[in-house]
């Protein structure tokens, strides 16, 4: 469990109102990762979304020719897992703990009782989840153009 004021310091969190943290709070499962442990690999069950409390997650994709590539750097105070927390199915990347790491575990039947008892704040968090997944987006395009180019000045 995580205590309130934990999650009024978290930046991301900052719009949400009282009531739906206190809810939050009740819900969260405390997770502890030591660095470089393991959080969830490609391919295994999703379907729960984790906040970063403490340290860093780390999330890369083997390549098909074996080797693992960086995606991204999760810092405190953001999301991992939300691709599956939104669509359900397997987890698409791995993630491992860059240092010791505290993780929130939040449970998808939680969530949907948040949408239910606080729809406004519901809509701010899924605003996370939206405004994160852009961000991703928009870093995958920068790095595929980069890759392009670098590729077409070697022909």
């Amino acid at each position: 469990m995580i205590e309130i004021s934990q999650l009024k310091e978290i930046e991301s969190l900052k719009d949400v109102s009282e009531e739906a943290l206190t809810f939050l709070a009740g819900a969260l499962q405390k997770r502890t990762y030591q660095d470089k442990e393991p959080i969830f690999n490609e391919g295994t069950a999703g379907g729960d979304l984790y906040l970063v409390g403490g340290g860093s997650v780390k999330i890369t994709k083997r390549a098909k020719e074996g080797e693992a590539q960086s995606l991204a750097v999760v810092p405190a105070g953001q999301f991992v897992g939300i691709m599956t927390f939104l669509t359900g199915g397997s987890h698409s990347a791995n993630t491992v703990a860059q240092g010791d790491c505290v993780l929130y575990l939040l449970e998808r039947g939680d969530f949907d009782r948040l949408v239910e008892q606080f729809p406004a704040d519901a809509v701010k968090i899924m605003n996370l989840f939206i405004n994160r997944l852009v961000d991703s987006l928009r870093s995958m395009n920068e790095r595929y153009i980069d890759m392009v180019n670098y590729m077409w000045r070697w022909r």
